[in-house]
Formats: C-alpha cells, structure tokens, sequence
C-alpha cells in the first residue's frame, strides 16, 4: 500500500505509475477521502481532549449534560471515521506499488527485458521429447488418475521422480543455510488479513481457494511468503542485519483464466510444491538484497547446469507488489523455448505499511522493506531436468549436483 500522504504531494507522478500499469483508480476521490478522514481524526482527537479535561474535574450537573452529549457526537464521529476508513482503504489497497527506477515501462511480458543468458541451449542429435512424453514412457507421471481424483491440472508423481524431487529440496535446503537463510514451517491455511497485508488480496482474489466460506474464512496460500511475511506483523525489528527465512510448502492456486494454457502434464497445475524465500531489511539494503536473492537463485540453476535466461519484468507484467521483479526462464527443449522457474521480488515497503511491520534505528521507528524469491518451484525444475538430461535411448541423467542425494545416476525403463 502507497502512503496517501505521499500520493498527496506526488499525484502526477502516481497517475503516471498507475498509466504504466495499466491501473485506473480516482485519485481525486481518494485524496477527498483523505482529507475528510484527517479532518475527522482531528475533530475526535479535540474533543477527546475535552472529555479528557472534564473527567479531572468535580462533574456538576451541567457538565455530566454535555458529557453525555459529547459522548453521544463522538460515537457518531467515530463511526463516519470507519466508514471514510474503509472507502479509503478500498482505493489504497487496489493502487499497486510505485516503479523501480529500472523497471520497464511496457505493456504486457512481451516488453520484459533479457539481461543476461546463462548457458547454452541443449542440443540433441535426436528429437528431443516434452517432459508428457518422458514422464509416460518411464512411468513417472499419471495425470490420467489425477484428473480422475481431483479434476484438470492434478496429477500423480511416481518412482524416480519422487526420489528426484527430494534429492532436489535437499539440495535447495543445503543452499539457503549456506546463505544465512533460516528454515521455517508454516500454516497452510490462513486468515483474510493475512492475503492482504501481502497485497494478494484484492488483486489476486480470484487465484486463491477459500475454505468453508461463513465459518472458518480460511484461504489455502499460493505461496510460503504469505505466512512469512505475516510472521512479523505488527512487530518493531531489529533490522541491524536483514532477516531471512524460507519455507517449503505446497503451493495452491485456482489458475482462473489460464484454462487452455499448459494444461497438458505438470507445468501448471492448481497444487505444487514451491521452496520460497523472504528477507525483511532497511531501505537502503534493499536493492543490495535483491541482487543478492538473485545471484542466490542463478547460484542453484548454475549448480543444476539448466540454461536460463535473467529477465527483468515490465511494468505492464508485473503483480500490484513488486516495485521490482527479475525472472528466471529456463530452456526447456521439449518446448523449444524458455519458460518461467523462479522469480525475485522487491516488494519496498509496500507489505509492510499494510501489515505494520517497522524497524527501530536511532530512536525512530520506520517502515522495513519485504522481499520475497522463488528458491525452487519444485515441478518446473523437474520438468527442466528432464528435458535438458534426456538420452536418445528415452533415459533422463541426473545432474552432478544431485547424484550425492540419490542412489542412481539414470532415471531408465
């Protein structure tokens, strides 16, 4: 969420940010909003100070009259206050995050720029097959009896690829406490404040499953950063170093309008697991922590020698959060082309003005910076693998990195 006193003296600058995404909000009706909720502020905070005054003094009859009278203008001032609160926040909280001063200005993810490929393609003296076609002839996948049990977009991983998927959250873990990243398990399920302090909620609404609506109002999480995230709200930091944590976690997500994309094998699917990672910092190490979540992600894509690309996403492409966001694609032969595996986001004090989260420095208290980073979306890295480590026999080599994990070195008929 945007400070509306910046919006304030800043409106030119805030309708230009919200043109770049494709945001159009009323920002003349949100700063009446917040003029009238100062004002009102000020006129319950007088008149508080008022009743503060007389209750130190002996009450005659007269002032027990205007005291109730006060009381009665007060309780009618504090609920126009919540009213004129809440039509305010409803315009903060769809204003997405203000630019980074390197973020693209572009439209949609054709205007993302590349700024760096790492590796080079693979290249097969045979026809390389998609991930579908491997994971059938070696009996790895079963989206057949997924969908049977669950509907579209579910699946069964089987045999050597489930030994596969845990030598790789081995491997992922081993690099995060290498990095000073501490481990957490968190809550799957959580509550509606919850999606949005992290700003998933309202953008993002229609993505994410709600359990027993009218009862519990609960919401299975798309990702780990929303219970990390949460795990400092309303806290005064120590921010002296960054704090660093990551999680592993199934990741829901409803997939709304991407039906007939990707559906056929695992590539999107509305149940994965995802290995996420969040720092809380000052300002000023911000952009110094996202490079580094970055070279942390390229680190384990390097380890695993897949071919990516580093893109650094446009305006146009980028969610309400991110003032920031870098991309990693890898290659994907089976598809002939780069597909998205990780991301990195510098979400600046956006989450942490809605969620109350500070840090305390020279006697003050400040808004921290969030960020958060795909250490590893377990399936696509999966489906990475089996493509770039495929034989002309069918079989699917494990790369050097992971062979320690694993008592086999070829996934084979």
């Amino acid at each position: 969420m945007i400070d509306p006193k910046f919006i304030k003296e800043n409106k030119a600058k805030v309708l230009a940010n919200n043109k770049s995404r494709g945001v159009s909000i009323d920002l003349d009706k949100l700063l009446r909003l917040y003029d009238q909720r100062n004002e009102q502020q000020a006129e319950i905070e007088q008149k508080r100070n008022t009743r503060n005054k007389n209750s130190k003094t002996k009450p005659t009859p007269e002032i027990i009259k205007a005291m109730k009278t006060l009381g009665e203008e007060l309780n009618t001032l504090e609920m126009n206050l919540r009213v004129t609160e809440d039509e305010l926040n409803d315009l903060l909280y769809q204003l997405p995050n203000m630019n980074w001063v390197d973020t693209p200005i572009g439209a949609s993810d054709q205007d993302n720029k590349i700024i760096k490929t790492v590796g080079e393609m693979s290249e097969f003296d045979f026809m390389a097959l998609d991930h579908i076609e491997l994971g059938l002839r070696l009996d790895l996948i079963d989206v057949e009896k997924g969908t049977a049990l669950s509907g579209n977009r579910f699946w069964y991983l089987k045999n050597q690829l489930v030994d596969l998927e845990m030598a790789l959250i081995n491997f992922a873990w081993k690099k995060m406490r290498q990095a000073g990243f501490l481990p957490m398990a968190v809550p799957h399920l959580v509550r509606e404040k919850a999606m949005f302090g992290t700003g998933f909620f309202p953008a993002e609404i229609n993505e994410i499953y709600k359990v027993n609506p009218g009862e519990d109002d609960l919401f299975l999480i798309g990702t780990a950063e929303v219970p990390l995230i949460n795990y400092h709200a309303d806290e005064v930091l120590d921010l002296s170093q960054p704090k660093k944590y990551f999680a592993l976690t199934p990741a829901y997500r409803r997939e709304a309008g991407s039906y007939g994309q990707d559906t056929k094998g695992i590539l999107r699917g509305h149940q994965f697991d995802k290995i996420e990672m969040v720092i809380f910092c000052e300002p000023a190490q911000s952009e110094s922590c996202h490079q580094e979540i970055l070279s942390l992600e390229e680190s384990i894509y390097q380890a695993l020698e897949l071919p990516y690309h580093v893109v650094n996403i446009c305006t146009g492409d980028l969610g309400a959060v991110a003032a920031k966001k870098y991309d990693l694609e890898a290659w994907m032969p089976g598809q002939n082309k780069y597909r998205e595996i990780t991301s990195c986001t510098n979400a600046t004090d956006y989450q942490a003005r809605r969620l109350n989260i500070r840090y305390s420095k020279d006697g003050k208290k400040e808004l921290c910076h969030t960020l958060n980073g795909t250490v590893m979306a377990l399936g696509r890295t999966m489906i990475a693998i089996m493509e770039n480590y495929q034989s002309k026999d069918g079989s699917i080599m494990i790369p050097k990195a992971l062979q320690k994990y694993l008592d086999f070195k070829e996934i084979k008929k």
